[in-house]
């Protein structure tokens, strides 16, 4: 049996130092939406805490993430609203916005409004999209963050 030898990093913090500004030059044009869950609300009735989220909604909300992560993104732009996405101007929703998503600059990135695609008829993924990035920023199985 041959014996690897894993030699540990000797310069950890030139690792910790990378620099966020300097990015490498895509070779490719994005074309598809990528999901970030990162922001979600902290309020725990629109997030994947709430009581109401149950194993059926996250099995729909993964098939809904896989259907509209596969497509390219403008075709879903083009899709009615009941498969594809939906945009809502941001003063008919009302969400508290985790504060570190407004932080970090992407919110004034993000296309108008809030984006919306629906888990059949168990809520709504409810999020901003910056190029082709949905934030996920909460989950609405309780229909009352809009009026429908």
């Amino acid at each position: 049996m041959t014996k690897i030898r894993v030699k540990p990093e000797s310069n950890v913090q030139s690792q910790s130092k990378i620099d966020l500004k300097r990015r490498k030059t895509l070779r490719f044009t994005p074309d598809r939406l990528a999901f970030n869950f990162s922001f979600i609300t902290r309020d725990h009735k629109y997030n994947f805490e709430d009581k109401s989220f149950s194993k059926l909604a996250k099995v729909k909300v993964f098939d809904k993430l896989l259907r509209l992560s596969v497509e390219r993104y403008h075709a879903i732009l083009g899709w009615p609203k009941r498969l594809g996405l939906e945009n809502i101007p941001e003063k008919e929703v009302a969400l508290a916005l985790h504060p570190e998503f407004t932080k970090s600059l992407r919110y004034q990135d993000c296309l108008p409004g809030f984006w919306v695609f629906r888990i059949s008829d168990t809520g709504r993924v409810i999020g901003k999209i910056q190029e082709t990035t949905f934030y996920v920023l909460a989950v609405d199985t309780k229909f009352k963050l809009y009026k429908h």
